[in-house]
């Protein structure tokens, strides 16, 4: 049986490949004209006699930059076994870390990424440069796992626990994809959240929230963490030195919007906003840096900051600055040796 098909499909000149002297106006500077492309047309006439015709007749052009990038993590895996073609695929994205997991696609649901993780992450290295990348896309994402906390031992429903370094989970913006429920990270490092709104609504034991942390190191670009349980990230530490970084990050309508809790932490918020929480910021024995002409702490139900423990609060803006106001409690509270720090002004009890 013979089937016409005309397809568009886009091949390379093949001729000069090294020649960079011969352009039109229109070329790229700097550009070898082997480099530009042109669209063509072609019938491809079936021909089940033909062995492996399809895979064979696309330039490898079209493979490279056209079907492959099509192919999911889970699709180029399970076509390696079936096909020997797709193998070269495979070593060569999977080597590169060039494939995300892709939930909804990948992996059914947000609960099943740290089993891949755990399998793919034995068979390569990834890095703080060059991580696990995990997309989630629009719409919700609901967590349905539980994470129990190995120091004091309490069971926290609605958490995904991290099990592996080097993790970023990528979502489509924060208000695009929200994820309903918390995430734990002991004892972990290299931990990035980019792009989503988390929203972990539990409340059955003290701690439960957005992001809970301890002797970690985690990053936060363009998150919100709203209606989160106790607060929308708890900082804390046992042993070990805990750094944290947000940046256009959003913390709102909690008990507290973030708890820094412990000596050997250092948290870094860039550009961040506090508000409608009873405690915008709650330090104890942290150092807190606050940088960007962005940020706000405001209309808390308690303190703007409140900050105990020779907790310090350094904010990286002058006195002037309309950094923190309408808290009901207060802007500043400092207790027990803390100190609340402005580039030209030192607050403290």
């Amino acid at each position: 049986m013979r089937v016409s098909i005309i397809s568009k499909i886009e091949i390379k000149k093949m001729d000069n490949k090294s020649s960079t002297s011969s352009r039109s106006p229109e070329d790229v500077e700097g550009e070898p004209v082997a480099k530009k492309q042109k669209l063509v047309l072609r019938t491809i006439i079936y021909d089940e006699s033909v062995p492996n015709q399809w895979l064979d007749e696309p330039p490898l052009e079209v493979w490279d930059h056209h079907i492959i990038p099509l192919l999911s993590l889970r699709d180029l895996a399970l076509a390696r076994p079936v096909c020997t073609f797709f193998e070269a695929y495979w070593q060569d994205k999977f080597s590169n870390n060039v494939l995300p997991l892709r939930v909804g696609n990948d992996v059914a649901t947000i609960d099943g990424v740290m089993g891949v993780i755990e399998i793919l992450s034995s068979r390569r290295e990834y890095t703080k440069s060059n991580p696990f990348v995990v997309l989630l896309g629009k719409g919700e994402h609901q967590i349905t796992s539980s994470w129990t906390d190995p120091i004091h031992g309490s069971n926290y429903p609605t958490t995904l626990a991290f099990t592996r370094n080097n993790v970023t989970f990528v979502g489509t913006g924060k208000d695009t994809t929200t994820v309903l429920g918390g995430f734990a990270i002991y004892n972990h490092e290299n931990i990035m959240f980019k792009h989503m709104t988390v929203t972990n609504t539990n409340t059955s034991h003290y701690g439960d929230g957005g992001i809970k942390m301890i002797n970690a190191k985690v990053e936060l670009e363009d998150v919100a963490l709203k209606g989160c349980g106790d607060a929308g990230i708890r900082i804390l530490t046992v042993s070990s030195e805990t750094t944290f970084v947000a940046t256009r990050c959003e913390f709102a309508n909690r008990e507290y919007g973030a708890v820094v809790d412990g000596a050997f932490i250092s948290a870094t918020f860039n550009n961040c906003v506090f508000h409608d929480n009873y405690n915008g910021i709650h330090g104890g024995g942290a150092t807190i840096h606050l940088h960007g002409e962005a940020t706000a702490i405001h209309s808390n139900g308690g303190s703007g900051i409140y900050a105990h423990s020779s907790c310090k609060v350094i904010i990286h803006l002058s006195s002037h600055h309309n950094t923190i106001y309408n808290n009901k409690g207060g802007d500043r509270s400092a207790h027990g040796g803390a100190t609340i720090t402005d580039d030209d002004y030192i607050y403290s009890e």
